[in-house]
């Protein structure tokens, strides 16, 4: 790691139209807790998202979870995206999440010509945006034309930005006087930005693993595929290659013992795997995320069985600088977790010994931890409330957002 990279380890209104803003939170009656910290002052921060919500994709369960974080540490939040799959309304009850922050969405589905430059000037004459605190964001797009506002700036990097526009746009943000600092999910990403960026020379790096929430309860689910006194094994992602599907389909294949649940991709979304499914081997297909607590409370082990190569949603090999959500929340969840051991994976569990490393891609590695919790109950349980607790200490998203804004606000005392 580069000396002058500060690691910080982490332990984690209502929708309006254009013409509808939030109000103050001071003036509102919150069903929520707040839980802000007195000796800091309550900001209006504008989360700067450019990407579509909601949707599928597990960046976006990030970004409104986020929002809700900042929010409920009582600040006054606007998060700002393209429009998704559904609603902004929806948002809420699909992510299982208080609406402790506003969102507005730009521009609509059916103008998509030109949308980068008519979302920068949709921010440029956006009232709240005028009137904001502090940006934080993911996209640099929209984050080097708020830079121009002379309000500080947070830019959160979960991989290194790709193409030369991208990063002639972050060299000039980093050295902007409005920057604050830069957030890095991983220890890895971090020094690859200071070897990358000389603009970054003097700056404040902070290494913040990604956060988690606890999935809601929610009901109970109907009817469950798996057989009674099994040793039921659980998977929750997307299906792209490398995140370990292809690994849950060859334990299941030799362990017919075990149940094996994929949720979050049905069969037709693995069929690049190439190989025939076994019965013990069962898909639930995509699933909003305030229903995955229901799945979780059936699993009795949860699995992050990530390959040597891992590919995100927009194609790029991610290994090295991925940080687990589902990890996390596999965690919340006090769940025993078996989990490959990438960088990001030793910057959430430390030196702690509360889950289980296999190396990436290794089945037979997988299959053999499989077969010692599965016969060893006690470990389960042992295992799980390791998880929970560090997660409880560690890792909520509450926490996760004071680290995130903590230089920021520190500058401001």
């Amino acid at each position: 790691m580069l000396p002058h990279t500060e690691q910080i380890l982490a332990e984690s209104l209502p929708v309006s139209n254009t013409t509808n803003q939030p109000q103050l939170r001071s003036k509102l009656q919150v069903p929520w807790e707040i839980a802000s910290d007195r000796r800091s002052k309550s900001m209006k921060i504008i989360y700067l998202a450019r990407r579509a919500i909601p949707s599928v994709h597990a960046h976006s369960v990030q970004i409104v979870k986020m929002s809700e974080a900042f929010g409920k540490l009582g600040h006054e939040v606007l998060l700002l995206a393209h429009p998704g799959d559904d609603d902004p309304p929806h948002v809420y009850s699909r992510y299982g999440v208080d609406p402790a922050f506003s969102i507005e969405c730009f521009p609509p589905r059916t103008k998509t010509l030109l949308r980068k430059w008519r979302f920068g000037a949709f921010l440029l004459r956006h009232p709240q945006v005028r009137s904001a605190d502090l940006f934080f964001g993911r996209d640099i797009f929209s984050l080097a034309i708020a830079s121009t506002l002379g309000k500080p700036v947070i830019f959160e990097a979960h991989a290194m930005p790709k193409g030369k526009l991208a990063r002639t746009l972050l060299g000039r943000l980093f050295a902007s006087r409005n920057f604050s600092h830069l957030v890095c999910v991983t220890s890895t990403l971090a020094d690859s930005f200071r070897e990358s960026f000389k603009s970054l020379a003097g700056k404040a790096v902070v290494v913040v693993p990604n956060g988690a929430t606890e999935c809601k309860a929610g009901p109970d689910l109907v009817a469950w595929p798996g057989r009674p006194r099994t040793t039921q094994v659980g998977f929750i992602g997307r299906p792209f290659v490398g995140k370990g599907i292809e690994l849950m389909v060859s334990a299941a294949q030799r362990m017919p013992g075990c149940d094996f649940h994929v949720v979050g991709a049905d069969k037709s979304d693995v069929a690049w795997i190439g190989t025939d499914f076994p019965p013990n081997l069962h898909f639930h297909g995509y699933q909003p995320h305030a229903r995955l607590g229901a799945y979780q409370r059936r699993f009795d082990v949860a699995v992050a069985p990530y390959c040597a190569q891992v590919m995100n949603a927009s194609e790029r090999e991610s290994a090295s600088i991925t940080s687990p959500l589902k990890l996390l929340e596999y965690m919340a969840a006090g769940l025993p977790v078996i989990v490959s051991d990438l960088p990001g994976v030793r910057d959430i569990l430390g030196a702690e010994n509360i889950a289980t490393l296999v190396p990436p891609g290794d089945v037979d590695a997988l299959v053999g931890a499989l077969q010692r919790l599965a016969e060893d109950p006690e470990l389960r349980r042992k295992l799980g409330a390791a998880a929970r607790q560090s997660y409880l200490e560690r890792h909520t998203l509450i926490a996760r957002a004071r680290r995130v804004l903590e230089p920021a606000l520190a500058a401001t005392d």
